[in-house]
């Protein structure tokens, strides 16, 4: 990676750190920047975050067994090195949202949906506008995107049956 990119690259995640805090006190009913949960909800998160630890360190023994055996995977390095990242983010979020401690008490979760709407998107429409995602048959750093708007996408998913399942037992009386 050239200088230039690295310098961007490095610019671009301080802008996006900015931009995260910005929008998490738009998105908080009390416009502050840390979510507040219950102690249910911690112990639960603490949980969710075990499980994505086991999750990321199963795919990053994998990626070194395949490294071990000199196989090669057609990514870039900066695309191996997030799989771990993404199935431990996945696997947290995805426990969270079953066991309701995703939402904390101070979060407005449609100004959430909304933020993660325009983020899903953005995370489809960057990589079509910055290079693609494959290159010379390997998959590259735009397929990070892709993945981060597919994650999006897979949370949205999850919390609408989550919250359609909720409304179903509520009606029951169950």
């Amino acid at each position: 990676m050239s200088s230039a990119r690295s310098a961007g690259f490095a610019v671009g995640i301080m802008v996006g750190i900015i931009l995260v805090v910005c929008l998490f006190r738009l998105a908080n009913k009390d416009g502050k920047t840390k979510s507040e949960y219950d102690e249910r909800q911690k112990l639960i998160r603490g949980c969710g975050y075990k499980y994505g630890f086991f999750a990321m360190t199963v795919v990053e023994a994998l990626m070194m067994c395949f490294s071990a055996c000199e196989v090669k995977l057609p990514v870039t390095g900066v695309v191996l090195h997030f799989l771990g990242i993404y199935a431990g983010v996945l696997v947290q979020i995805s426990y969270c949202v079953w066991k309701d401690a995703y939402w904390a008490l101070n979060n407005d979760p449609k100004r959430y949906m909304v933020i993660f709407l325009l983020t899903g998107i953005l995370n489809f429409v960057i990589p079509l506008t910055s290079g693609g995602i494959v290159a010379g048959g390997s998959l590259q750093s735009g397929f990070v995107n892709f993945l981060c708007g597919v994650l999006f996408l897979i949370v949205g998913i999850e919390l609408l049956l989550k919250h359609l399942r909720d409304v179903k037992h509520d009606r029951d009386g169950e």
